[in-house]
């Protein structure tokens, strides 16, 4: 007797069964093997859904792994299912190219992340080289000697249109590692790259038409340059980038005019270089900032309608002037408020701003980072409580770990009393979607398996690193 009879599950067709498995994916597509998850868990049920589930190429498609000192085999042992994978064997790789095999042929999504003292497994990088011409999403956190070997794979990669490269074992300028190959792609349109030094040999190799960039620790050649000096060059050449991420190391310079771009997103490690843009298309800022002033002077200036913020406060900033620069952007929909680890207060003080409802009235989604010693969750609570109604649904309480030795300290949190439990559960039943991650506690319980909301991505290393997906779309 076939296993389907009587069961109205498996009596489905193949097609709806594979979309519903495909929708299990993660939203943004890095899928992590583990045994408990898609696709591993839906191939695992009973043989008619093993089928669909191999027969389902884009279940495959993607896979995100991750290895360091402190667990060497991270991401290997879920793969292996019955028995210990060693990374000096073929075992590992075999499992990969299965893997891989059954995405046929498939844009590929692949994330490796390998800590400054993470070992990767004997052949694995040999192996991605080898599905090359299937390269949608790269993104590689890797140690200078398998960084070398990386950037050695000559392509073509046709269908490659997102890249991420970072070299984890050393702050080195990437301008000299020549990474030549790969940029040549053509359809790039997305690349992040850390610790980049720019030239003007190096400038030209960027694809002209890239729509998305991240530049981390971003430098002149030239120490004394400016940045209004170092971005001029940048915007003249990127001239389809609408969404940009700068970590700057220069001076601000002090230019004779502001420069213009045309750009949705923008991100900076430092305020000051708002002193130099005059941007009116912009919708998404993402600053550290020391002067709200500066926001409040380059929103008059840009005359641009922001709607997602994203701030992390300094000792600089107090209730008043943080106040008037959320009051120059009255349109705002999402907020995040994060501090420093050295920050005298919490980023809950910033957020008494908001008890008063007329201060970014259309606010729908609130993401606060806060540390561990200086949370509060009645606070937090009653603000949520206050918001709640037709425009706020969602608000995030993200408690950072203090800095400890002990791994068990920085996970262990004093969970909230069943009563603001209750209160939670009452928000989330009338549409306000309260969500917690405070080390091993979480509210609800599965919110870490959960994507951000909006266009939020977590990125593909381990530390918390929100930003706009454009960054690394697949």
């Amino acid at each position: 007797m076939s296993e389907a009879n009587g069961v109205p599950a498996l009596q489905l067709p193949f097609e709806l069964i594979s979309l519903i498995f495909i929708l299990c994916l993660p939203v943004r597509r890095r899928v992590c093997p583990h045994p408990d998850k898609p696709p591993l868990n839906l191939a695992s049920v009973c043989g008619h859904w093993r089928g669909v589930a191999l027969r389902t190429p884009e279940l495959w498609s993607s896979i995100a792994l991750q290895f360091s000192p402190n667990d060497s085999l991270h991401g290997v042992m879920p793969l292996s299912l019955a028995r210990a994978v060693h990374r000096d064997g073929n075992d590992f790789v075999a499992l990969m190219d299965l893997w891989f095999s059954r995405a046929l042929e498939h844009p590929l999504s692949i994330s490796l992340a390998c800590a400054r003292h993470g070992i990767l497994p004997n052949g694995l990088l040999a192996l991605v080289a080898f599905y090359h011409a299937q390269w949608a999403r790269i993104e590689v956190a890797l140690r200078t000697h398998d960084f070398l070997f990386f950037n050695s794979i000559a392509g073509p990669f046709p269908l490659l249109s997102t890249l991420t490269i970072k070299i984890t074992d050393r702050f080195t300028s990437l301008h000299r590692a020549q990474i030549l190959p790969i940029l040549r792609s053509p359809n790039l349109k997305t690349v992040q790259l850390f610790y980049h030094r720019f030239t003007p040999e190096s400038l030209a190799l960027l694809p002209r038409n890239l729509t998305a960039a991240r530049f981390v620790y971003l430098s002149g050649v030239d120490a004394t340059q400016s940045t209004a000096g170092l971005l001029a060059p940048l915007l003249r050449h990127l001239n389809h980038i609408v969404h940009l991420h700068l970590d700057v190391a220069n001076s601000v310079g002090t230019p004779d005019r502001r420069l213009e771009a045309s750009l949705l997103t923008l991100r900076l490690n430092v305020d000051h270089v708002l002193d130099v843009l005059s941007i009116p298309t912009l919708q998404s800022l993402h600053v550290k900032l020391m002067l709200p002033a500066r926001i409040c002077d380059f929103l008059a200036h840009s005359q641009c309608h922001l709607t997602t913020l994203s701030i992390e406060v300094s000792d600089y900033v107090n209730e008043i002037s943080l106040g008037t620069a959320l009051s120059a952007a009255p349109e705002l929909r999402t907020l995040i408020v994060a501090v420093g680890p050295i920050f005298p207060y919490t980023a809950l003080h910033h957020c008494e701003l908001l008890f008063d409802i007329n201060l970014v009235p259309q606010l729908r989604n609130l993401i606060v980072e806060e540390r561990k010693e200086l949370s509060t969750y009645d606070r937090w609570t009653e603000l949520l409580e206050l918001r709640a109604g037709a425009a706020f649904v969602y608000g995030e309480l993200y408690l950072r770990p203090a800095p400890s030795r002990d791994e068990h300290d920085q996970l262990h949190f004093v969970p909230p009393s069943q009563g603001i439990q209750a209160r939670w559960a009452v928000l989330a039943a009338g549409g306000t979607q309260p969500r917690i991650l405070a080390g091993n506690y979480t509210w609800p319980a599965d919110v870490k398996d959960a994507d951000p909301i909006g266009d939020l991505d977590n990125g593909f290393t381990e530390q918390r690193d929100l930003q706009p997906y454009y960054f690394s779309p697949f």
